[in-house]
């Protein structure tokens, strides 16, 4: 003969003790992909920029932006947030940022112009980048 409320105890013991052997936090290299590292000691700027519209100025939400980090002879791509904004932490202290490059494009948009800056002269100063698209 079944228990229903048997069953269900047995489901909500089991539900309870995998929740409590679950791992809290993705690891990947180190980091949590839940938090943000607190140790930065190895890192070099953040770049923090927006992906603009050239002739209105409005932000392009969900473009894609490439950065190229020629001392690696790689590329990332990301998204914009939904205002055009971006953001990245930053790489390797050993990375020049003269040799990182952004170029970015969006549905119905393409690359124009970019600019990049340090917002201040600290080593961990963040660099603003300001990509700019034209309509195709």
């Amino acid at each position: 003969m079944r228990q229903p409320g048997l069953n269900a105890l047995f489901l909500a013991a089991l539900l309870a003790a995998g929740a409590a052997l679950a791992p809290t936090g993705a690891r990947a290299g180190g980091g949590s992909f839940d938090t943000m590292d607190d140790d930065d000691s190895d890192s070099g700027p953040p770049y923090v920029g927006d992906v603009k519209d050239k002739d209105s100025g409005r932000g392009i939400g969900d473009a894609k932006v490439t950065i190229a980090v020629k001392a690696f002879n790689s590329s990332l791509i990301l998204r914009t947030d939904d205002q055009g904004h971006f953001n990245v932490k930053g790489f390797d202290k050993s990375v020049d940022p003269e040799g990182v490059d952004f170029s970015c494009s969006g549905d119905g948009y393409k690359f124009y112009a970019r600019t990049k800056s340090p917002s201040g002269s600290g080593p961990r100063d963040p660099i603003t980048v300001t990509c700019l698209v034209e309509k195709q």
